[in-house]
């Protein structure tokens, strides 16, 4: 193999794309040394991609072991995994990685937000992710802050199966930006009292893929939701939370709305958010949760509510049409509040250290 000709095909490759690449490479039997010679890439880029040998390693493989898993010399074990003092994380990195996986990502403002500390503070947590191969670089894709999300392979730690590649979309970021908002306002960090639409969507499409098999034919993977609602199609909505809303406690369906739609799509998102609220499980809905930015969205939603049929108008689900922008001002100046309190306590008790 012309090893020199091979690695000048990739050269001209975008470096987003190298971790497919490897995956590739890897699914095609190639050792961890023959994409290293292949692509010039080191092992460590390799292993960041693959973490391979940090799932033997936790599977109690021997360091030759190991080495004779991914093709390399044992004495590179060392440029390929950290040492054990290194790998390991903290509660409050878990913690960001486990938020992350479950909402695609989060830009580093909201990240700072759910975790309650200052940017610096996430920016900090952020670094050492990357450093350590957890996280992928920072992506800025839109106005404001970058954007934190974790390569598949550690995605996978925390959802239970191996997602796709992703990266931050223009055309959705403000929307799983705001849902990501809802999230932390709704529930704080508590990871029990959300389920996202990332989960929502894995059961449905297992669901889908069962109930085919047992017909014997072909699981139609489509949903409907409130970006793209498609009449005929399971609805998925934008989250399912616990929590209190009007006064009413319990799991509620949560859908984000950003932009003003046509008649016909507004009451199928609607009309689909509804029925799906009524067919949830395993935990049985009490409402459903409508947050709109702009009077006009509001007002869209509102009109296509008076336009449900009667059949689902009579459902006893408490149906919440809120001021998403509004509901979020009040949560800043409440946590400011919070903050800001705890502030002038301490002052005072340093204070009246230093009087004593």
């Amino acid at each position: 193999m012309n090893h020199t000709t091979r690695n000048n095909n990739y050269v001209g490759l975008e470096r987003r794309y190298r971790p497919q690449i490897i995956g590739g490479l890897r699914d095609a039997g190639l050792t961890y040394t023959q994409i290293r010679e292949l692509l010039g890439v080191s092992l460590r880029q390799i292993e960041t991609v693959l973490g391979e040998a940090q799932a033997l390693r936790a599977s109690a493989f021997r360091a030759k072991e190991i080495a004779a898993e991914l093709g390399v010399p044992a004495g590179s074990l060392g440029r390929i995994l950290p040492s054990r003092r290194h790998a390991a994380i903290t509660e409050r990195q878990s913690q960001v990685l486990r938020a992350v996986s479950d909402m695609r990502g989060m830009q580093v403002d909201v990240l700072a937000q759910y975790l309650n500390v200052l940017e610096s503070s996430a920016y900090a947590i952020v670094r050492e992710l990357i450093a350590k191969g957890l996280l992928c670089e920072l992506e800025k894709v839109q106005r404001g802050r970058a954007w934190v999300y974790a390569p598949p392979r550690v995605q996978a730690r925390y959802l239970g199966w191996r997602p796709a590649e992703w990266t931050p979309p223009l055309m959705f970021a403000e929307h799983y930006r705001a849902v990501a908002q809802a999230r932390i306002m709704l529930v704080g960090n508590d990871a029990t009292a959300f389920i996202s639409e990332r989960a929502l969507h894995r059961e449905a499409t297992v669901a889908a893929r069962l109930a085919a098999e047992k017909r014997r034919g072909t699981a139609v993977l489509e949903f409907s939701t409130g970006i793209d609602p498609l009449p005929g199609r399971p609805h998925l909505h934008d989250g399912r939370f616990l929590g209190v809303v009007g006064g009413n406690y319990g799991w509620w369906a949560l859908e984000v709305e950003l932009s003003v739609k046509d008649k016909a799509h507004m009451d199928n998102a609607l009309q689909g958010a509804i029925r799906a609220a009524r067919d949830a499980h395993p935990y049985t809905m009490v409402g459903l949760l409508y947050l709109c930015r702009t009077d006009a969205v509001l007002n869209n939603v509102e009109a296509a509510a008076g336009r449900l049929p009667a059949e689902l108008a009579a459902l006893p689900l408490d149906l919440q049409i809120q001021d998403f922008d509004k509901q979020w001002k009040a949560f800043l100046a409440a946590r400011c509040a919070v903050r800001e309190a705890k502030h002038q306590r301490h002052t005072i008790f340093e204070i009246s250290k230093e009087a004593s």
